[in-house]
């Protein structure tokens, strides 16, 4: 069976080896941060709420990602009941918006696949919210899972960890000539290095807190859109994780430490959405999250690309979706992978 390095160890370069091993292929990772690291704000899947909230789709590519995103749902419904140490947990999503616009029980890319999806009736939406809807989803606690993926890949499949620093794709083929990479580097290095010019940062401010053991946030995810834009969710974190409230979505902003200015206005709207979360009318933040999304003008790249001998399939740009996606876009990159290898052997 071929050699396949995996380049990143964020949730869609360890699935991605996941699938690969299973499927028997001899599989290294090599990162610069892996998931027993100190936290990192350039190593962002630690720091995620990682829920799953269906949308409607705005473009083709929308509906086809969100495929992607039904075939790691239903992924985790057996992840959940087999092995509970991946931190999956299944509970009830809602989403609360201001504006309905696209939204509807019945819009392509939002209801397809979905279990329990159904509009919430008028009376019992809160102020100013237009449309609102429940369906079951799934929640994990994204250091726990991204650690039970290394741990997994370590002691079931061997798979070997390398950790440095690429300046290039090719300076990885030379070291290992015969293998086939995976390119899941986020932001997308190149072959002759540097990063895709496509490629983008948004910010996230999150903050991580306790809350009251009664709080209904414990067993349920909401995310309210208002008007404006602005979007603030509560996730909990299985395995006495606490809560996550969110949160930002900036763009061409690269302070990696956390603004007080967003804290605040995160707690004000708290106070007006989610009261249930305050201590004796205060929030305890146990840490104030900052961490990067590595985005993609046109979405996530997942495709095979030749460079001379050697071959890439890319899978990166995934944006805020990385776990949401995860499973569907390794199940792709497998699939890929299998063509690479078969190819090479004629």
């Amino acid at each position: 069976m071929s050699e396949v390095v995996v380049v990143g160890a964020g949730v869609i370069g360890l699935t991605s080896a996941l699938v690969l091993a299973e499927k028997g292929y001899k599989v290294r990772v090599i990162a610069a941060h892996f998931p027993t690291d100190p936290l990192n704000s350039k190593y962002t899947s630690p720091w995620a709420g990682a829920h799953f909230r269906p949308f409607p789709s705005h473009t083709d590519k929308d509906f086809e990602d969100s495929k992607l995103t039904r075939e790691t749902y239903n992924y985790f419904k057996t992840l959940a009941k087999e092995e509970p140490e991946s931190s999956v947990r299944w509970i009830e999503g809602v989403d609360w918006l201001e504006d309905q616009g696209i939204y509807g029980a019945t819009a392509k890319g939002y209801y397809e696949g979905i279990n329990e999806l159904r509009e919430l009736p008028k009376e019992a939406l809160p102020k100013g919210v237009n449309y609102a809807a429940r369906y079951d989803t799934w929640v994990l606690n994204s250091p726990f899972y991204i650690q039970y993926l290394m741990r997994k890949l370590t002691f079931k499949y061997g798979v070997e960890f390398v950790k440095t620093e690429l300046i290039s794709l090719k300076q990885l083929c030379q070291v290992y000539p015969n293998a086939i990479v995976v390119n899941a580097s986020g932001t997308g290095l190149q072959y002759d290095g540097g990063i895709d010019p496509d490629s983008f940062l948004i910010r996230g401010q999150t903050l991580l807190l306790r809350v009251p053991q009664d709080c209904p946030y414990l067993n349920k995810t909401i995310t309210h859109q208002s008007k404006e834009g602005l979007w603030t969710f509560v996730i909990p974190r299985p395995c006495h994780g606490g809560l996550i409230l969110g949160g930002t979505k900036q763009l061409d902003d690269y302070q990696a430490t956390p603004k007080d200015e967003d804290t605040a206005k995160l707690v004000e709207r708290a106070k007006v959405l989610y009261p249930e979360v305050f201590i004796d009318g205060k929030l305890d933040i146990r840490n104030i999250n900052v961490g990067f999304r590595p985005a993609r003008k046109g979405g996530i790249r997942i495709e095979a690309e030749k460079q001379g001998k050697d071959t890439i399939v890319h899978a990166y740009g995934a944006g805020g979706m990385g776990y949401e996606l995860s499973y569907g876009v390794a199940k792709k990159v497998a699939k890929l992978v299998d063509s690479v290898a078969s190819r090479a052997r004629l």
